[in-house]
């Protein structure tokens, strides 16, 4: 009799085996929705501290600091060394940048589109792109959209209605992951830039504020005692 059960259990035991691996199978690959969003609630302001990890013409570089953000296109990075020092600063304001080099004693400014295809600079121009808010999705996973700027992009939504991909007609490319929710707001704590000319930028957030109070002096930058000098000019850091 003992003998005639023991095949029943090791099926049933491989049935139940079966079904916890299908059932840990889709937890990983079916995250839980976010709870929390508010409706009708956006992202006006946001201030972070930031790591950096940087891909462009053959070298890779990065580090940390923080980075604060007004709507609809303004922000202010700084970089720091592991002693505190700052290394960079990136202002972006409409089309133009500002990116100051203080071991340099300089700054270099001008429009977005003067950048140079170097040391990822590029990438920087596309924040502007990369921050705009995107239009509601729709029943499609994807929308067609023409930005701000007049530019063609595709935008991939997740189920959660939440940006997950943008793609620009001119080959640039953008991804959100890692969403949380912070005073309402999704916000999306890893964003990966991959530009047309291959150069790559991973921005990782920690613990960002959402809708914080941000002064204009905080994303003004300070030129007092440096060279400003146009993009044209830049040799590298």
């Amino acid at each position: 009799m003992i003998e005639s059960v023991k095949p029943g259990l090791k099926g049933c035991c491989r049935w139940l085996a079966l079904l916890l691996f299908l059932a840990l199978s889709a937890c990983a690959t079916a995250p839980r929705p976010l709870e929390g969003i508010v409706p009708g609630r956006s992202l006006e302001t946001l201030s972070s501290a930031v790591s950096l990890a940087v891909q462009a013409g053959g070298k890779s570089s990065g580090g940390r600091g923080y980075l604060v953000f007004r709507q609809p296109d303004r922000f202010h990075l700084v970089m720091l060394s592991p002693f505190g020092l700052t290394v960079l600063e990136v202002f972006t304001d409409g089309d133009r940048l500002t990116c100051i080099v203080p071991s340099q004693g300089v700054a270099y400014s001008g429009r977005i589109d003067e950048l140079p295809d170097r040391d990822g600079l590029r990438s920087w121009g596309l924040m502007r792109w990369i921050v705009e808010a995107p239009p509601a999705p729709g029943p499609a996973r994807f929308r067609d959209h023409v930005t701000r700027q007049g530019l063609q992009e595709r935008i991939y939504y997740n189920d959660q209605g939440l940006v997950i991909r943008k793609e620009s007609e001119e080959g640039d490319e953008v991804r959100f992951s890692d969403y949380r929710v912070v005073n309402g707001v999704a916000v999306a704590e890893s964003i990966e830039i991959i530009a047309a000319g291959g150069e790559q930028v991973r921005l990782t957030f920690s613990e960002p504020e959402v809708n914080p109070v941000v002064e204009d002096s905080m994303l003004v930058p300070s030129l007092e005692g440096l060279k400003v000098l146009p993009f044209s000019a830049f040799k590298g850091f």
